[in-house]
């Protein structure tokens, strides 16, 4: 069995500030934002459908269209908390002096 040395190679300073330089891929908050509410309405619809299915006596299961109301209702909820945070966070940085 022929053991080789172990070799280290120096530290290039310049290639770590270019790691730290380069841009982080993905998406933008107003794009996260969108795709959120796109998602909530979507959610909406598919609980407006499941009550006027329950009227119209189209659903037979009844727990699938109270699952489809209560995640909408989570989800509106959440994206009501998440403008609220942002209108504060605005207000905040509108009373801050330059």
């Amino acid at each position: 069995m022929d053991i080789k040395d172990i070799t280290l190679k120096p530290i290039d300073s310049q290639e770590i500030k270019k790691d730290e330089t380069k841009k982080v891929e993905g998406d933008s908050f107003a794009e996260i934002l969108k795709k959120s509410l796109d998602e909530v309405n979507k959610l909406q619809n598919r609980a407006d459908e499941s009550i006027k299915d329950i009227a119209a006596g189209k659903m037979d299961n009844i727990q699938d269209a109270v699952m489809a109301i209560e995640k909408a209702d989570i989800s509106l909820k959440l994206l009501t908390e998440i403008r609220n945070k942002a209108i504060e966070a605005y207000k905040e940085v509108m009373r801050m002096q330059v």
